[in-house]
């Protein structure tokens, strides 16, 4: 047990003093700080003040902020209402076809696509059709024809300064879509809500996947309602009682951690197996003394906890300020909330990269698993969704947002089911590894008993 320790804490002296994971440690560090730095602080301080919050549809827009009965707001919340997401979605498709310019996300990040004239043309006619307008006066449409807030879009003739110079925004009254009205001087549909589903499909086929115009998308924009004061107490008591404040917290900076999670450990796993001719005799000792498959393990688990320690170290500027904030309310704070949401949430992605990418180098002896796990990772951040998309094969489990523990709990059964095979998984691909380097060692084909092969120079036998 002695020497297996001593080795543990050599694998782990040497991952940590290495360039690549001083890289790691960097990357890992900016993601952190550009995406969840400062925002438990920020929440915290918004309770005490009528600020909003970016992250929580909540009441008067901060999470830990307690409702007041006739309060001029109580937030918003998501609700599937056909007319405010048919005139969004018109609204975006309008703005976006008069000026050719169409935003999409196909791997979460930015692209803008520009349509030829042929695609443009399908685009028109999919918007005479909802509007019942024809070309000329869609591009010469009433200042007033969408309400001043659509959704996420606001119109300039909404935005007004008091007396202070400040910028003031009309809400405005929402759109009315039923019959009777003159549909020249304010949208209504002149189509049902299932044909405007199979028309907006059709302009997402044209412009690419991860527009604004997949259904998910334009609910979330779009389907938007507010909140009654019933609601927004239900809410307070969710974060309040059932999360104990801090498992909000948790869920959001796993989202936001599990993507350098999903990709970073590969690197320090690719570099420890590639290593130079002269290490390789040192690494043969080493396995002489405790075994191959206990050496391969014992790698395994210092890359894991190399890849591991930051996360847990970071998660404390998270959690710092909420037991300060449990000490001065006396609202009780889960203290292990961020632990163990990290071990169920972020443990397994961290395994199953570490542990692919030890396998495929060791087996190919060449860098592939980078290429393997960056088409992965790709792959995984453009199919799934910001929030509750989990499925059995999803690599980084996503939760943007602070409050939605119903999400969660909706999809427990797919994601316990989704973290276990992952699990089973890396502890296969670690084993597998260990076959391999030992037959590698052994100068054997790793798949093919009883066939040996002349070891390669510099190579000795494993005994």
């Amino acid at each position: 047990m002695g020497v297996e320790k001593m080795l543990f804490l050599k694998e782990c002296r040497n991952v940590c003093c290495s360039l690549v994971y001083v890289l790691f440690l960097g990357l890992v560090f900016l993601h952190w700080h550009e995406n969840f730095y400062g925002i438990t602080e920020k929440e915290i301080q918004a309770s005490k003040r009528d600020v909003g919050s970016a992250y929580a549809e909540s009441p008067n827009g901060a999470l830990l902020k307690e409702p007041k009965k006739n309060a001029q707001s109580y937030g918003m919340k998501n609700k599937e209402i056909p007319e405010k997401i048919m005139c969004g979605g018109t609204n975006l498709l309008i703005i976006e076809y008069l000026n050719n310019s169409y935003a999409s996300y196909p791997f979460s990040y930015y692209k803008e696509v520009v349509l030829d004239e042929e695609g443009q043309a399908e685009i028109l006619e999919i918007l005479c059709e909802i509007t019942g307008l024809s070309e000329k006066q869609i591009r010469n449409l009433p200042d007033d024809y969408f309400p001043s807030v659509n959704g996420n879009i606001i119109h300039h003739s909404s935005v007004k300064q008091d007396e202070n110079g400040k910028a003031v925004i009309e809400m405005g009254k929402d759109a009315d879509t039923r019959n009777g009205k003159d549909h020249t001087k304010q949208f209504i549909s002149q189509v049902s809500y299932e044909r405007f589903i199979e028309l907006m499909a059709k302009a997402e086929q044209l412009i690419g996947k991860g527009s604004g115009y997949s259904m998910e998308s334009l609910r979330q924009y779009y389907g938007l309602d507010e909140m009654t004061y019933e609601e927004a107490e239900e809410e307070y008591d969710k974060t309040i009682y059932d999360d104990k404040v801090s498992a909000a917290f948790a869920r959001l900076y796993c989202d936001y951690m599990s993507r350098p999670l999903g990709l970073y450990p590969v690197f320090a796993a690719v570099l420890f197996w590639l290593k130079d001719r002269r290490n390789r005799m040192k690494e043969l000792i080493d396995c002489r003394q405790i075994g191959t498959v206990k050496f391969v393990f014992t790698r395994f688990l210092a890359l894991l906890a190399a890849a591991m320690l930051p996360v847990v170290l970071l998660s404390f500027e998270s959690l710092l300020p909420l037991m300060e904030y449990s000490a001065d309310t006396g609202i009780a704070v889960d203290g292990f909330a961020f632990i163990k949401y990290i071990l169920w949430w972020l443990l397994p992605t961290a395994m199953i990269v570490t542990s692919l990418g030890m396998f495929l180098t060791i087996f190919t002896s060449s860098p592939a698993a980078v290429l393997v796990q960056l088409v992965w990772w790709f792959l995984d951040s453009s199919a799934v969704g910001l929030s509750g998309d989990t499925r059995l094969y999803t690599l980084m489990i996503r939760h943007n947002m602070l409050n939605g523990s119903e999400l969660i709990r909706r999809d427990f059964a797919v994601i316990c089911l989704n973290r276990g095979l992952f699990l089973l998984l890396s502890l296969l691909l670690a084993g597998l590894s260990a076959v391999v380097y030992s037959r590698k060692r052994a100068g054997r084909d790793p798949f093919h008993a009883g066939y040996p092969r002349a070891p390669h120079h510099g190579h000795a036998a494993v005994s």
